[in-house]
């Protein structure tokens, strides 16, 4: 008997509404026990390809579960498992999710530190080290409307609008072993206007509110943010660069 049989009861347990399951490795430590180094160390001990060995894939898939394409991140030690399975014909075939494809022996993508899910996930661990209480935060697999993060503090309260930066694959399972059209630096230009926009609204609708913006710390929202930096400061939003390492650099200034 697997000790991983735990997690395929754990996941079976899940409300039929619900399609996403995040999990932190010791929440998940807490169902199975300890997790073996590789686990933390080798992306590929996530994948969804089993063989007799590969025990842990054969848990989540019997309960109808895959790890999300882009759901690791093994620094911020975060999983995202998603409702879904994996058809293999025969041995040299294709694995199959949803309508992707991929060769037989190839675990599905794994996430890149910068996406919106762990960019999130490092905030808000980031606040709680620093003594915030978090009020809210958005369900960014399912695109939740609203405030992405909601914090309070001594009377403060902080509104945060987080965004990844692009990869170029795409999250949806049925897409994710298409490469994207686009390029990362010019969709990421996109995604600050949108978070920019979204800042404002914020401001607008609760005025009382600290308003900041959570983003990767990469070269292009950098960039950007010295393009834009006056403005910022005249509406007092804030920018907040996340580091993978769950470091957290605020301008113009410290929280």
């Amino acid at each position: 008997m697997s000790k991983y049989e735990a997690l395929t009861a754990h996941l079976n347990g899940q409300p039929a509404d619900t399609h996403e399951v995040r999990m932190s490795f010791t929440a998940l430590e807490q169902i199975v026990g300890p997790l073996p180094p590789n686990a933390r160390q080798d992306r590929t001990w996530w994948g969804n390809t089993t063989n007799p060995t590969r025990v842990q894939a054969q848990a989540w898939q019997a309960a109808g579960w895959v790890v999300a394409p882009q759901g690791v991140s093994l620094t911020a030690e975060l999983v995202v498992f998603v409702r879904g399975h994996v058809q293999r014909r025969n041995l040299g075939s294709p694995v199959t999710i949803g309508r992707a494809v991929a060769p037989a022996d190839a675990a599905m993508p794994i996430a890149e530190d910068q996406t919106e899910a762990v960019t999130q996930s490092l905030l808000v661990a980031y606040l709680m080290r620093e003594g915030w209480r978090i009020e809210r935060t958005a369900d960014t697999a399912s695109r939740e409307q609203g405030i992405d993060v909601v914090a309070s503090r001594d009377g403060r309260i902080l509104a945060v609008e987080v965004k990844g930066y692009p990869s170029t694959s795409y999250s949806d399972p049925s897409r994710a072993y298409e490469v994207k059209p686009t390029r990362p630096a010019g969709q990421a230009r996109q995604w600050y206007s949108h978070a920019l926009l979204k800042a404002l609204l914020t401001r607008d609708a609760h005025p009382t509110y600290e308003i900041a913006i959570g983003l990767p710390d990469m070269r292009t929202y950098r960039l950007l943010h010295e393009r834009t930096a006056n403005s910022l400061r005249e509406l007092q939003i804030r920018l907040a660069f996340i580091k993978p390492s769950g470091e957290v650099s605020w301008l113009p200034g410290p929280l």
